[in-house]
């Protein structure tokens, strides 16, 4: 009932907003200074240094409506030098040029949202019905977002009430009971706004290449222990008090449970997901003193609750059962001055406290009864460990950007970072440098430097599987030159090369310990051409070559493919119905041995009929068209051929 009574206030509180207060009239298009899901500040038109002079790549909410993405990792596999894969965890994973999800800073309306448990997330229990942008910048990020991101920094923006349809909603299903479903509902005023959803996932499980031979852990043409089902509900506001003073407030909370999939040569057992609950809190301000100086922040809380079950092969007897609770609090406030002749200079100050407690309990030979949840009968404890472990991280930084009209600009940016934990506190600094010059109207160059800390995470540091309290920081020095061009026929191409090299890398070593394991290289291009010659007809190719190295050994790393080619094609045809391809190529990625993977293609296909004009839509969507049976790690089978059938409405 908790969900129920913040959705009613929220909504409550909206609508009391718009009634009781309607004396501030809008004056036109507000500061954008006071859009606190920009991290990086960004005010008035065109866009500045800091945003053009590094390789950032923005994905909106009508290209996410084309490519039928139910959810976030299928919305973000499509960006150059991204490689979403799922592992041995079966939760899919976002690496970027060759760094892990760990190592990106991943935010939600600019705010953390990452584990503090191991520094990552799952981008499969985030629905693309409450993501309105996805922004990706890669390469000398900002120094305003704290320590890490030496991957790069994902910042998905949320949906508003303005701009969004009074009522909307999509349900699709596929074979195997499988259902995805939302709901939302918006509205707004002059000085307020607000949206709340509902989204639903549910499977009986994913679908195995029809070329797979079946083995002693994987029988049958549904991948073993792959169900899921997970309900997400979401509500924001924001509220103008005048045309110089903003608040705003998120709220979200994911439930659910799904299976883990074994690997299928069972040299990993099964586990299940039996209680999982999420909630994430933000509430901020913003205000412009003059049109100079402005103060903005806000302070967030996410938590994770989990109960994780492990199970032997065959899923009848319960091993362990692990309870865990993961918890980021913090505060990032920012004081703003904008100087004449296009100079902006921002100071922040962010503070955040992690925590993670885990429970384990052992069980002697437990049958469970099923599938499903619970823990079965019989049995006994034999034994039961615990983790409970904070760490406070505290920021300074400082970032200045400079404009000189369009011709050329440039970002200089510093932060101190203090790490303090139990038995050790560490200090040290992100540096930043980043310039861009247009030297024709159809020619910009850029190029960055940079400094980036990653501090190890609290699994990194006390896990009963492999902790080490002694793990010092990682340490990443970047360099990156980018080219945006624009060619005859209305073509446009970037590209971008660069080289990172992360000292003191944390990785596993071969007895699952976490270690300073060495100096890693990584080092690639990417490149996107997307051509809209015919407003009917959108063509984009995009190339991605990775080059990774262990320094010490000089062996590559291992599931990091080494070339990745990609083509999207998308027509509309005059009767309302639009056709859309995504191809993939990924070429050359080797396992732990240093054995090869093989390469394997993907076609997915969709095609929607607008029925009653923009209100109504029928669709037809197919991944994996050609069946193709394909690994992205070891013994790990990744879903066959899915065809799901959807509407879409609005009001």
């Amino acid at each position: 009932m908790l969900i129920s009574r913040t959705l009613f206030t929220l909504s409550s509180l909206s609508l009391a907003m718009g009634i009781i207060n309607p004396a501030f009239a809008a004056h036109g298009e507000r500061d954008r200074i006071l859009a606190m899901d920009e991290v990086i500040v960004v005010k008035g038109s065109p866009a500045k240094a800091n945003e053009i002079s590094t390789t950032k790549w923005v994905i909106d909410a009508d290209e996410i409506a084309a490519s039928g993405a139910q959810t976030f990792d299928q919305v973000i596999a499509n960006v150059p030098g991204v490689y979403v894969r799922v592992g041995g965890d079966s939760t899919p994973r976002v690496d970027i040029r060759g760094l892990k999800t760990r190592h990106i800073t991943f935010l939600i309306n600019g705010v953390p949202t990452s584990s503090a448990e191991d520094g990552q997330f799952d981008p499969s229990v985030i629905p693309t019905t409450q993501i309105a942008r996805v922004e990706v910048s890669v390469g000398p990020t900002s120094v305003l977002y704290g320590p890490g991101g030496s991957a790069g920094v994902i910042n998905i923006i949320t949906k508003q009430g303005d701009g969004s349809s009074l009522l909307s909603g999509k349900v699709e299903s596929a074979p195997d009971n499988t259902l995805n479903a939302d709901i939302s509902a918006a509205g707004s005023g002059e000085n307020w706004q607000g949206i709340m959803s509902v989204t639903h996932q549910e499977t009986d499980g994913t679908p195995m290449a029809d070329d797979f031979i079946d083995t002693r852990n994987q029988i049958g043409d549904i991948r073993f222990n792959s169900d899921r089902k997970l309900t997400n509900y979401y509500a924001q506001g924001s509220y103008f008090a005048s045309d110089a003073t903003k608040l705003m407030a998120n709220y979200s909370q994911r439930d659910g449970y799904w299976g883990k999939s074994p690997t299928v040569d069972r040299k990993k057992t099964p586990s299940r997901v039996e209680d999982y609950n999420e909630q994430s809190l933000q509430v901020g301000a913003a205000h412009a003193f003059n049109d100079t100086y402005a103060l903005r922040g806000f302070i967030y809380h996410n938590q994770t609750d989990m109960t994780e079950n492990f199970y032997n092969h065959k899923l009848n007897n319960l091993n362990s059962i692990v309870t865990s609770t993961s918890k980021v609090t913090g505060t990032n406030i920012q004081f703003i001055s904008e100087f004449d002749h296009g100079a902006i200079l921002t100071t922040s100050a962010i503070v955040e406290q992690q925590d993670w407690y885990s429970h384990t309990q052992k069980l002697r030979t437990l049958k469970a009864g099923g599938t499903g949840g619970g823990t079965g009968s019989g049995g006994g404890n034999s034994g039961a460990g615990d983790i409970d472990e904070s760490i406070m991280v505290y920021t300074a930084a400082g970032e200045y950007q400079y404009q000189a009209d369009e011709l050329y600009g440039f970002s200089v940016g510093g932060a101190f970072h203090h790490y303090d934990r139990v038995e050790h506190s560490d200090s040290d600094f992100s540096a930043q440098a980043s310039a861009y010059y247009q030297l024709t109207d159809s020619s910009r160059i850029h190029t960055g430097v940079a400094q980036k800390v990653r501090y190890p995470s609290i699994s990194d540091l006390y896990a009963a599987d492999g902790g080490n309290v002694a793990l010092k920081a990682e340490v990443a020095h970047q360099f990156e030159l980018g080219l945006q061009q624009t060619l005859p026929l209305n073509t446009d191409v970037n590209i971008s090369s660069y080289i990172t090299d992360a000292n003191d890398y944390i990785a596993k070593d071969e007895l699952g310990q976490e270690q300073n394991i060495g100096d890693y290289r990584f080092m690639g291009i990417d490149m996107q051409m997307t051509n809209r010659y015919f407003d009917s007809l959108g063509l984009t190719l995009s190339y991605s070559f990775t080059d990774t190295e262990d320094r010490a050994t000089e062996q590559r790393l291992q599931y990091r493919p080494k070339h990745q080619v990609r083509f999207q094609a998308s027509y509309d045809l005059p009767f309302g119905l639009t056709t859309r391809v995504n191809a993939e190529r990924v070429i050359d990625q080797v396992n732990g041995k240093g054995v090869e993977l093989a390469n394997y293609t993907l076609v997915d296909l969709s095609i929607n009929q607008k029925l009653w004009k923009d209100n109504l839509e029928l669709y037809v969507r197919a991944t994996n068209l050609f069946d193709e049976l394909y690994y992205q790690s070891d013994f790990m089978p990744r879903a066959g051929r899915q065809v799901f059938v959807g509407i879409n409405w609005q009001l």
